[in-house]
């Protein structure tokens, strides 16, 4: 029983539902692209081939999303996460087009393996946030719930985290920028001050030194919601003061010329998402996912 109705098997119901009601309401409406831009978040790119229907896996298959992206590529500008203040913030025409940008959190080697090949392949540009306490390590990343109870059905390199030489790899690419995803992966409301300063610096320092001065200048917070006290004041603060240049969270919606630079929103690109969905969500129809972000953030509470 609790295969067929886990927690996670409701959560892909719920999202399954969503995307069919955002495809309609775009299709209805005509939406046309928004003024904001679209930051898309991945975690895991791997050969699963079974759902977990208690823990997430957080995982889109290659060949899934090799679609995805070939669908944004086709419908979407898809531009590096940097640049996206100054293209929200110039005075080009409206756009036929709407912006995209691909960010990967955790750091996982699949990014490197599957993922990297296809950005390649399109000209796709992302952001990989990584973990800096964890990079190189053996075993399951210590935040990573699935790959800890799974470990027995599953490949390290479906859960490892990449190398220093992967890293650089896809620095050399030209396509991926690295961004810190915090040291150790602590959830910013659990932590005093003192804890974020050194997650947010320390971060960036390591990978500043093995990577270069070109990288580290976003940062990705841990679990990343406001509502939830993950991205917090003292937070952003911390993330200003260590040099960095902007910061995502989980936040839905779309990030705008108004956005505050060190908490822009993001929207999950789930492995169920056909490309009418992604194109959905590029468009900014986010109503439907309404229900499945307070759905989240009802399970992070429980």
């Amino acid at each position: 029983m609790q295969r067929m109705f886990g927690r996670n098997s409701v959560k892909r119901a719920v999202k399954r539902t969503a995307g069919w009601a955002a495809s309609l309401e775009t299709l209805l409406t005509g939406r046309r692209a928004a003024d904001g831009a679209c930051v898309f978040y991945y975690h895991r790119v791997a050969d699963v081939n079974f759902v977990d229907a208690a823990v997430d896996d957080w995982n889109v298959c290659p060949e899934t999303f090799e679609r995805q992206v070939a669908a944004l590529s086709e419908f979407a500008e898809i531009v590096p996460l940097r640049e996206l203040p100054e293209r929200l913030g110039s005075k080009e025409a409206s756009r036929a087009k709407p912006l995209v940008a691909l960010t990967f959190d955790d750091g996982y080697a699949s990014f490197h393996q599957h993922a990297l090949p296809i950005l390649q392949r399109y000209g796709a540009h992302a952001t990989a946030f990584v973990v800096t306490g964890t990079i190189g390590r053996a075993e399951p990343q210590p935040f990573d719930r699935w790959a800890r109870k799974n470990l027995g059905r599953t490949r390290p390199d479906d859960w490892r985290a990449m190398s220093w030489t992967e890293l650089e790899t896809c620095v050399a690419s030209g396509l991926v920028d690295i961004g810190a995803h915090s040291h150790m992966h602590l959830r910013g409301s659990l932590c005093r001050p003192e804890q974020l300063a050194e997650e947010a610096a320390r971060s960036r320092e390591i990978l500043r030194a093995h990577l270069g001065e070109t990288q580290a200048r976003a940062y990705a917070y841990p679990y990343g919601s406001t509502r939830l006290g993950d991205a917090s004041a003292a937070y952003v603060e911390a993330v200003r003061a260590a040099g960095y240049e902007a910061a995502v969270t989980t936040d839905l919606g779309l990030v705008t010329k108004e956005s505050e630079r060190f908490l822009l929103p993001r929207i999950e690109a789930h492995a169920l998402d056909a490309p009418r969905v992604l194109r959905a969500k590029a468009h900014g129809t986010l109503s439907p996912y309404r229900l499945t972000d307070n759905l989240r953030l009802l399970n992070r509470a429980l």
